[in-house]
């Protein structure tokens, strides 16, 4: 339970360094929240910097999720294995609430998807890397609401790797999917917005 409670607090801390915003006013010296709709990712660092920088960015605030959930189910085991799908989901989770509620930006953070791709990545031996291009990219192909685009994605997670570990990644997944839900609840008034070439 120490072991647990300790790599939640890592967790959280690595996934709420605000790196998009780091690399934007290191690179380009700008305010990221200043762009766009002004959420403190990698997307308006992108559209704010250009494409390196908005890579860099992605990179960093996927491994800021990636290596902590990582490095607790390869390494940590000193705990039951009743309670270990809880322990997984509750480390599992707490970069992605780091990144989404950044003490570090007032707990007004970003809309948790790359520490939720990293986090994936992580719990599924990277299996959630080549998955998420397929089905983001086929998607975004279709339409063009993004919150629908990534939730979408997350839905696809769950219902492909509940396979691998059916309690922890089911109890992962919603919590995941729930707080995507509620970061995205204004996009969603939008409904599906099909791409000129899908209605013709």
């Amino acid at each position: 339970m120490y072991d647990t409670i300790v790599w939640i607090s890592i967790g959280f801390l690595s996934g709420s360094i605000p790196w998009s915003v780091i690399c934007v006013r290191v690179f380009s010296n700008k305010d990221l929240r200043e762009t766009g709709d002004g959420n403190p990712g990698a997307t308006n660092a992108w559209i704010s910097s250009g494409w390196i920088v908005g890579v860099i960015s992605m990179l960093f605030d996927v491994m800021k999720a990636v290596v902590p959930v990582w490095v607790f189910t390869n390494y940590v085991t000193s705990f039951s294995l009743l309670l270990y799908p809880l322990f997984v989901s509750l480390v599992a989770i707490s970069p992605i609430l780091g990144h989404a509620y950044s003490p570090f930006l007032r707990f007004r953070g970003g809309k948790a998807l790359a520490p939720s791709w990293g986090t994936w990545i992580a719990l599924t031996s990277g299996m959630a890397f080549p998955v998420a291009l397929i089905v983001l990219g086929l998607i975004h192909l279709m339409q063009k609401n993004h919150a629908i685009t990534v939730t979408t994605c997350l839905v696809s997670f769950i219902l492909l790797f509940i396979i691998l570990d059916a309690r922890s990644l089911a109890i992962f997944g919603f919590l995941n999917l729930a707080l995507v839900i509620f970061k995205h609840r204004f996009e969603y008034r939008h409904g599906i917005v099909l791409r000129n070439w899908v209605r013709i």
